[in-house]
């Protein structure tokens, strides 16, 4: 009998390494593909609020940023040591989404109530998240979604185990998490309300209210820097935060909202990825109502569907609303998806062999990503290699106290500062009054249009097709051009700038 326990345990523990090893692969794919092929649109506007933090300048007080503040200081302070570059952001987003992918299959490995499916059910967990299109393009850029999925996931597991101890560390621990998530993107601020409700509902050891009071109080901490900046302009933080999302989040889009939402939301219908985690989850839950033993793990599943449903709510509410907002689902979807794998297995797995399933299942999952990363492959390709191209240029052409017209990213990768008013072009475009956009510290498209058209800076980069480029005569007023991936560059005012830098 010890023999044959000692077998159990060696073969258990040579499981568990290979789950291990799977989930290391995943962090290793994810970290190189986030030094090659990731990239986004929008992520810009972060790295150059971090680059102006870098630079001593404050968001809301000294240029507009609507997004709450805890993200961008760490990115900030993370590129203060490892250098000023796309790459160094990217590098904390891919480690902070394989910890996430760590922390699902740790739970799922540490709960599951079958001691024969923990590993193949933490193994199908980790490849569903580690293999998400979504979470595989967007948790390893300059945004804050690698942050989040770490914070709500470690505060959902914090949160667990709570409810089994008397001790308030834990409680604060997750609500630091929470709070922390919430400080770094508005969209993730559900987490905490509901992980706080199920916590006072499950409670079994310790005082509840105490636990419940320690988790607001820490809750809260994250916001106490954006309290002081509230506290010193509460006009511009009130707008960057609230007003700018309710009002004018929509204003200037060129296309019809309602429409872009209804499409967005109904994406998963085409999606193998999206259709086969649903399909599982929703299999796992039907498993889950019939199974009367499983009395904690219930629980503790349940609260993935609130998470899921409450997150999903929320991040539908915007308008518009885009497909990478959803990417704080997966990880409970995930969870639940592994529990309907189980559900399926333990009725057809042969010789006591429950990872045979998961092949077919992650095959079935791994082919998914392959349409959907075929079909969007013009986006999965670094940008940031042409934009450095561009930025070489500027620099030879451009004085290092010269002022420069161009994007974003370009502002970036060229390590040059945006003029005063023009840090975010999402605010340009929202049609701004010109005293509310003055208040603001932010330059109206039209008013930057003024600018280009009187010369006012020594380079100007806009797109080889910008209609700008006739309509304000800059060919007049530069006497050098040059075409850099796809990108047109002027220079050389051939007459003096009208009006003061």
């Amino acid at each position: 009998m010890d023999r044959e326990a000692g077998d159990k345990r060696s073969n258990g523990q040579e499981r568990a390494i290979f789950l291990w090893a799977v989930v290391a692969t995943l962090s290793i794919g994810l970290l190189a593909f986030s030094q090659t092929g990731a990239w986004a649109g929008d992520e810009e506007l972060h790295l150059v609020t971090a680059q102006l933090i870098n630079a001593g300048k404050t968001p809301y007080l000294d240029f507009f940023y609507q997004q709450t503040p805890l993200y961008a200081y760490l990115n900030a302070g993370w590129m203060r040591v490892f250098g000023e570059s796309w790459r160094a952001a990217h590098a904390l987003s891919a480690l902070l989404t394989s910890a996430s992918i760590v922390l699902v299959a740790g739970f799922v490995f540490s709960r599951f109530p079958e001691p024969g499916w923990r590993v193949p059910s933490a193994m199908t967990s980790a490849l569903l998240m580690g293999l998400s299109y979504n979470v595989i393009r967007f948790g390893t850029i300059g945004q804050a979604f690698g942050l989040c999925l770490f914070l709500i996931v470690a505060a959902f597991r914090l949160t667990i185990e709570a409810v089994r101890r008397p001790s308030v560390f834990l409680p604060a621990a997750a609500g630091l998490c929470a709070g922390a998530a919430a400080g770094s993107w508005l969209l993730s601020a559900p987490t905490g309300p509901i992980l706080l409700l199920w916590m006072h509902r499950y409670n079994r050891s310790g005082n509840r209210q105490r636990k419940c009071g320690w988790f607001l109080l820490a809750a809260a901490i994250p916001f106490l820097p954006l309290a002081w900046l509230a506290a010193k302009a509460p006009r511009r933080v009130l707008f960057n935060i609230v007003e700018y999302e309710l009002f004018y989040r929509r204003v200037g889009r060129t296309y019809n909202v309602t429409v872009a939402d209804l499409k967005v939301l109904s994406e998963w219908l085409d999606s193998t990825q999206g259709l086969l985690l649903a399909l599982l989850a929703a299999v796992g839950l039907l498993f889950l109502a019939r199974r009367r033993e499983w009395q904690d793990w219930k629980a503790e599943l349940y609260l993935c569907v609130w998470l899921t449903a409450g997150l999903g709510v929320y991040m539908a509410s915007p308008h518009p609303t885009f497909t990478q907002y959803f990417v704080l689902l997966i990880p409970f979807l995930s969870i639940l998806a592994s529990v309907g794998v189980y559900a399926i297995g333990s009725q057809v797995s042969v010789s006591g062999r429950p990872g045979l399933l998961v092949i077919p299942v992650i095959g079935l999952f791994f082919l998914g990503l392959a349409k959907t990363a075929f079909d969007n492959r013009g986006f999965i390709r670094s940008g940031w290699r042409d934009l450095e191209e561009v930025a070489w240029t500027i620099n030879q052409v451009t004085p290092r106290d010269g002022l420069v017209y161009a994007s974003e990213p370009l502002y970036f990768v060229t390590r040059r500062l945006p003029p005063p008013g023009m840090e975010n072009s999402h605010a340009q475009h929202a049609l701004l009054s010109r005293s509310l956009a003055a208040s603001l510290h932010v330059a109206p498209a039209s008013q930057v249009n003024e600018w280009l058209a009187a010369g006012r800076f020594d380079t100007a980069v806009l797109g080889a097709t910008d209609p700008r480029i006739e309509s304000l005569g800059l060919s007049r007023l530069y006497a050098r051009r040059k075409e850099v991936r796809s990108s047109c560059i002027f220079w050389g005012k051939v007459a003096p700038s009208h009006g003061s830098r």
